[in-house]
């Protein structure tokens, strides 16, 4: 754990310097303040709307951020050949890629953590007191991004970032259209079997990213929360041990490739 801890701290180190995540976070911070000139709309659609958008940007900033940053992990470092160094050393292969992953994961909490804080005390303020929501709606978003640099992480230990970037996307992409795979997975008399059992097993495989989003009722309307405890702590779950199976499997590929 000690190796894994240094090597993440040193990801995290690097990752803060690179200039694209920083344009990537001021852009997106000056969006959501941008976001507060809806003077035209009535107080209460004005903050629903505030609110809507401000989370949106978060998450798609997020998104960008985990992406390009996870994709870069490991074929940044054999590029520069810096890993033949570091595992010269008694570094294992699995602390080096569990190692990346961590720094890259405590990047992009530190990024929501900052534009979370912007967003989370400009909407306090306009509203006069402390939103709860937003911070829900922030913890739902970062574990969201969890899985996202799971799976970037994941392809990254055998394909090239160019591959993996529109991969990656792609596999966001569609496990945020979860329900409506399920739906063309549900058999009727117009669907052939084939069709029907390829979109099954296609939800079953792709991470189910819909489900973090429930503060939109207009594009999840099938996600109804009675416990939201309850929800959070399965929803949380499931980001972690979908990321724990993707890591493993990027560990065994990646124990294989050669360097």
């Amino acid at each position: 754990m000690n190796t894994i801890w240094i090597i993440a701290q040193g990801t995290f180190g690097e990752a803060m310097r690179r200039k694209i995540l920083n344009v990537f976070l001021l852009v997106a911070i000056a969006i959501i303040i941008m976001g507060f000139a809806f003077g035209s709309l009535d107080p209460r659609q004005e903050m629903v709307t505030v609110r809507s958008i401000g989370l949106g940007i978060i998450e798609l900033a997020g998104v960008f951020i985990s992406v390009i940053l996870s994709i870069n992990l490991i074929p940044q470092e054999i590029e520069r050949r810096t890993i033949y160094t570091i595992l010269s050393k008694p570094v294992q292969r699995y602390e080096f890629l569990l190692g990346k992953f961590v720094g890259g994961l405590l990047t992009v909490l530190a990024n929501i953590a900052l534009m979370g804080a912007v967003f989370f005390l400009l909407v306090s303020y306009k509203e006069g007191h402390v939103n709860v929501a937003i911070l829900k709606g922030l913890l739902m978003t970062f574990f969201q991004l969890f899985l996202v640099c799971s799976i970037a992480v994941f392809f990254s230990a055998f394909l090239s970032p160019f591959v993996n970037f529109f991969l990656t996307f792609a596999v966001f992409l569609l496990g945020s259209m979860s329900s409506v795979i399920e739906s063309l997975g549900t058999q009727d008399s117009k669907k052939s079997i084939i069709a029907v059992d390829f979109f099954k097993v296609l939800h079953l495989i792709l991470p189910n990213f819909g489900n973090f989003n429930i503060e939109n009722p207009i594009i999840h309307p099938d996600v109804i929360v009675t416990n939201e405890f309850h929800y959070f702590l399965i929803t949380i779950g499931y980001a972690i041990v979908y990321s724990a199976f993707v890591l493993t499997a990027a560990v065994l590929i990646f124990d294989k490739r050669e360097l």
